[in-house]
Formats: C-alpha cells, structure tokens, sequence
C-alpha cells in the first residue's frame, strides 16, 4: 500500500487525484493523519516559509486568480516528497488548483509528485496570466477615460471635472496594487521551480524539460506583469498631468476674473476718497464717462488675454 493510499483524500469539494493529497486547515483528522504517517506536520510548516521536513520540501505559495469579477488572492502550503505531494488550501478551493486537477484528470494518466506539481505550478502561472489579460481591459477603460479627459481639455462638448481624474487614479492605484502581488508571485513561483529542478532526484531525471520549460513560461509572465506594470506608470503620469492642467484651468479662470474687476476696483477706490474737491462730481457726464472708462479698463485684460492665447 502506498503512503497516500493510507490517507484520507478527497477535499474542497474537489476530488484529488492519485500522487496528489488536498487537505483545508478546517480538517483536523487528515492533518493528524498525514502527520503521524508522513512525518510532517504541514499547518506548522505554514510558519516556516521555504523549509525542509524530513524528505520533504515545503513550499508556501501566495498567488492571485479571477474567480468570475473578481481578483482573487490565495495562500497555500505544498509540501513534495518523492512519492506524494501535500498541499493545505484555503476553503474553498482556489480556481488554479482546481485546474490542475482538471489537467491532471484529463491526462488520464498517474502523474507522479513531481510531475504534479510542475501542472500546479504552471496553473497557478496561468492564472496569473489570466488576471494579466483582465487587468489590460480595465488600463484599456482607464485610458479611454484619460483620453477623454485629455480632450475635454480643449473641446467644450463634456467637461471633466477633478472628481472624474481622480476616480481614474484611485482605480489605477488598485491595479498597481494588484500587479504588485503578481511580481512578488512570479518571483516565488521562479524560485519554487528552480528549488524543485535542482533537488529533482535522478529517477526523475525526465521531468527537467518540464520544469526548465515552466521556469521559461514563469519568466515571460513575469515580463508581461512588468509590461502592465509600466503601462499603468504612464497612465497615472497621464491622469496627473491632465489633473495638473484641469487645477490650472480653474486658476486661470479665476486669475482672468481678477484682471477683469481689478480696474473697476481702482476707480470706485479713487472715488470713495474724501476729498474736499473732486471736479468730475459736479460734470454732468462725469457718471457716464466713468462708467465707460471702467468698462474700457475692464475689457482690456480681456483682449489682451484672448490675443495672448490665454484662454484655451
């Protein structure tokens, strides 16, 4: 009898498949199970990171998926041995798991724990993949929306106000966020396959092909995260010029108004003064004259702002 022959299978609600035992931390009895017959005891090795139990190699994996609309983050614990890979998930399954097994099963054949878990791995890189292709059509709505903004900067059919600039920024803050964690699992999913190559014992000598292919697939993914990455850097830098201009705007049309009342503002100074004689007081055109002279003054900052090219 094989040593997962002797363990309980079948969890998540996901059917296992031979080399490949699933057990949740909600499980207890598989846990105690697995850790009196393969020697391991996976919860705790959920807080040693990258280690080694006996002839095990325990490998934590956080990595992201979409699940429907939404962006996904998962943890999960692997734990390989030569003849059975461990893993302890969350409940419920994560979608990338679920697609191993979805491989695993169409091979219709008996992988072994290696093998296993070169398809976890390279579902998981999938995915992320995957989440890559979504997140570009969100940039895609994001820029759609700069350039709009962009625009209304010199058509007068919509206007944009600040509100709809800094709506684009906050989502665009959440993507980087997201592409954030895809690096930071591309880098761990590099490092698990390149730990798992070098330790691959000589009677699996066959599966190095495999995993040199998964660790070339891991690395594109990782320059198309880098891709996105940069694409949303230029999207903010966007956002944040056409918040720049949109702030100026309304600086400048406050700046015009100014220039506009200041005349007006001089002359009924210079007229509330209290002077014992102001000739202009007893001319009967004296109102009409001024009231054209700060109407003149008034339109003169006007004409030479509109020449200027000030107001566009």
């Amino acid at each position: 009898m094989s040593q997962n022959e002797s363990l309980p299978v079948s969890v998540n609600q996901t059917p296992s498949v031979e080399r490949w035992l699933r057990v949740s931390a909600a499980q207890t009895d598989a846990l105690a199970a697995i850790k009196q017959r393969l020697g391991i005891d996976i919860v705790q090795a959920l807080k040693s990171g990258l280690s080694q139990e006996g002839e095990f190699f325990v490998y934590p994996l956080t990595f992201l998926s979409v699940e429907g609309s939404k962006k996904m983050i998962s943890k999960a614990i692997f734990a390989l041995g030569r003849e059975i890979l461990v893993s302890l998930e969350p409940d419920p399954s994560p979608k990338p798991l679920g697609v191993a097994v979805s491989r695993m099963q169409r091979d219709g054949r008996d992988n072994d724990a290696f093998e296993a878990f070169a398809i976890v791995l390279q579902s998981i890189n999938d995915a992320t993949d995957e989440l890559l292709d979504s997140l570009n059509e969100e940039l895609g709505e994001a820029l759609v929306q700069t350039n709009a903004v962009l625009n209304s900067l010199e058509s007068r059919e919509r206007d944009f106000g600040v509100s709809d600039v800094v709506a684009t920024q906050v989502e665009l803050g959440t993507v980087e966020d997201l592409l954030s964690e895809c690096i930071q699992t591309q880098l761990q999913l590099a490092l698990v396959a390149r730990q798992t190559l070098a330790r691959l014992p000589q009677e699996f000598s066959h599966l190095k092909q495999l995993y040199h292919t998964l660790i070339d697939d891991i690395e594109g993914v990782e320059e198309h995260v880098h891709f996105v990455h940069d694409r949303v850097r230029l999207l903010q830098m966007s956002n944040n010029l056409a918040l720049s201009v949109k702030q100026n705007q309304i600086v400048k049309v406050f700046t015009v108004l100014t220039a506009v009342f200041l005349p007006a503002l001089l002359i009924s100074t210079y007229y509330s003064m209290n002077f014992a004689y102001m000739p202009i007081l007893d001319w009967q055109y004296g109102e009409p004259m001024v009231i054209a002279l700060t109407a003149l003054l008034a339109l003169l900052p006007l004409i030479y702002v509109k020449q200027r090219g000030l107001l566009r």
